[in-house]
């Protein structure tokens, strides 16, 4: 519990061309708790800028919080910072594992919530296909995983401190260190008995072993003490090794929180998704 407190300590300090269709208004526009499901966590926040097309680039950004604890709200600052560099965003919140939900069930609330965001596109006039995906800790983990696994158009990933191989016993045995193994059984519906090779259910909630031509861009602090930074390391190697366009980004001296509570960092951070997700979005 003491670990958990810890990471939840982290997630808050990140709470911190013409087409056709044109959609202008004076300011941005909020659509805040929209219910994209039947679930009292399925709500996302919609956030439009002040002038988009039918091409700007539309980003589902979710949350972390150990796939059990959190909101949105730890995104927050994240998404409207995006926004107000001219990107659509969806900021989605969803269920946490438990005993009766799982991490099939999370990338499901997933799909609903990019459905409803689909939906919305007719109403606001913006794309109504190929998104791109986004997340930090947990949901940075949710973002590829999905990326992935669903058969919907994704243009590119971009992830902060993401954990990507969970049927490791040497990655397991890192996060036991932080009561965080309990979590990832949750996720992958399995009972993991230490120091043994875990089984093929951890691997399906590991993003390594799903890899499509996606282009992904990772960030990771080199001091993250709850993810190690070996975690993205690994996923950037196993990308390279099949030809993905791909990026890991250091942040020297950060901690779990990738640097998004310093304004320099942050800036870093915002500046390399806005490139990645501009590269290509086309």
């Amino acid at each position: 519990m003491k670990n958990l407190l810890i990471l939840f300590t982290a997630l808050l300090l990140l709470t911190g061309c013409k087409a056709q269709n044109t959609k202008t208004a004076q300011t941005s526009k909020d659509l805040m708790h929209l219910q994209y499901a039947t679930a009292k966590q399925n709500t996302l926040d919609l956030f439009l800028p002040k002038t988009y097309t039918e091409k700007t680039p539309v980003i589902i950004l979710i949350h972390g919080g150990a796939w059990m604890m959190g909101g949105n709200e730890y995104t927050d600052k994240t998404a409207k910072d995006l926004r107000d560099r001219g990107f659509i965003v969806a900021n989605i919140d969803y269920r946490y594992v438990s005993e009766t939900v799982h991490g099939k069930d999370l990338l499901m609330d997933i799909d609903k919530a990019v459905t409803f965001v689909q939906k919305q596109a007719k109403d606001y006039h913006f794309a109504t296909t190929g998104y791109n995906m986004s997340g930090i800790s947990a949901g940075a983990h949710l973002a590829l995983l999905y990326g992935y696994t669903t058969t919907k158009n994704i243009k590119s990933i971009a992830v902060l401190c993401a954990p990507t191989q969970l049927d490791d016993p040497k990655r397991l045995a890192e996060l036991q260190q932080h009561d965080l193994v309990k979590n990832v059984e949750l996720l992958a519906d399995a009972t993991y008995i230490l120091g043994k090779q875990p089984n093929s259910k951890f691997t399906n909630v590991s993003p390594y072993a799903h890899i499509k031509q996606i282009p992904t861009l990772l960030f990771h602090g080199d001091k993250d003490d709850l993810v190690p930074y070996a975690q993205s390391a690994f996923m950037y190697e196993s990308l390279q090794a099949k030809g993905v366009p791909s990026k890991l980004v250091t942040m020297t001296g950060k901690g779990h929180d990738c640097g998004m509570n310093q304004p320099d960092s942050e800036k870093q951070v915002l500046d390399e998704i806005t490139n990645w997700v501009n590269q290509y979005n086309n």
